[in-house]
Parts: structure tokens; C-alpha cells; sequence
């Protein structure tokens, strides 16, 4: 008998769970991302800047392009610096920098011209130096460029928040 009732609580239980949905933001039969793909995104003019509005063109669109008819348009304004952390005398050189980027965007409705949504997001990449001048410029634009991706990610979450209000 008691198993009988414990075999009749655990099915109920698993139909009481089935019943429940837990929906992330970004499932795909969510209106967020026919918002996010109706945003387009203002030119910019340094590699490091394209870099970002790329990512963000392809996040928003997944992977669609640009739209014809936009409802949002993404304004930012991106700046990046490069600056020492620390210098190690027992690695023969090599030595720990960082790469700050900082971003400021505003996100305009088209309709009403308003500002719906704006922010400042910074992030930190590190990366090393070393006496090879080819490695040391390609490891500052290698953190230049995952700098960018992660702005990419951080302005589409703040942005999926701002359209779906």
C-alpha cells in the first residue's frame, strides 16, 4: 500500500513539473528577436568599432543582415586604450598589459525620434607582450577584438530589455 502511494505522489509530481515552462529571454517564439532584428545600426569609422557594429549586426539579425525597414537605430560611440599591468624581471621580458574599451550608445525609436534607451559599458582584456613586435600587435588586436565581442553581447542583452518594454 505505501508503495502504491508513493508510486501515485511521484506521478503527480512529474505531471505537476511537466505542466511548468521556464522561457529564456531568447527562445525563439518570443518577440525579441523580430524587435532586435528591426534595429539598425548607425556606420562607424575604426577597425576596432567595426569590429562591435559587425558583432551587433549579426547578434540582432542572426546572421540576416541589416533591415530595410528599421524601427530602432543604435548609436555608439566606442574608445579603447592600451596601458601596462605589471612587469615580471623573471620571465625575460614578457610583460602583462591590459586593453580597456569603453562604450556610450543610445538606442533611437524611429517612429517618435525619442531616446528609448542609452548606457556606458566597459570592459578589460588582458593579453602579453613580448621583444616579438608582430606578436605584440597582434596580441593587442586579438584583445581588441574580444573586447568588442563582449560589448557586442552585453549591448544586446541591455538592448533586448529596452525594446521588449
Amino acid at each position: 500500500m505505501r508503495h502504491m502511494l508513493l508510486a501515485a505522489m511521484l506521478g503527480l509530481t512529474v505531471l505537476g513539473v511537466q505542466a511548468c515552462q521556464v522561457k529564456p529571454l531568447y527562445y525563439s517564439g518570443s518577440t525579441v528577436e523580430s524587435d532586435l532584428a528591426s534595429v539598425a545600426i548607425k556606420p562607424v569609422d575604426d577597425r576596432v568599432s567595426q569590429e562591435l557594429r559587425n558583432r551587433l549586426v549579426f547578434l540582432y539579425s542572426g546572421g540576416r543582415g541589416e533591415p530595410d525597414n528599421a524601427r530602432y537605430t543604435l548609436d555608439f560611440t566606442m574608445t579603447g586604450r592600451a596601458s601596462r599591468v605589471l612587469r615580471e624581471q623573471l620571465t625575460d621580458g614578457i610583460t602583462s598589459q591590459r586593453y580597456s574599451a569603453r562604450v556610450v550608445y543610445t538606442l533611437i525609436d524611429n517612429e517618435t525620434k525619442q531616446v528609448v534607451g542609452s548606457g556606458k559599458r566597459t570592459v578589460v582584456t588582458f593579453y602579453d607582450q613580448t621583444t616579438q613586435e608582430f606578436a605584440n600587435r597582434r596580441a593587442l588586436r586579438d584583445a581588441q577584438d574580444r573586447a568588442a565581442l563582449e560589448l557586442a553581447e552585453i549591448i544586446r542583452a541591455d538592448t533586448a530589455l529596452i525594446v521588449t518594454r
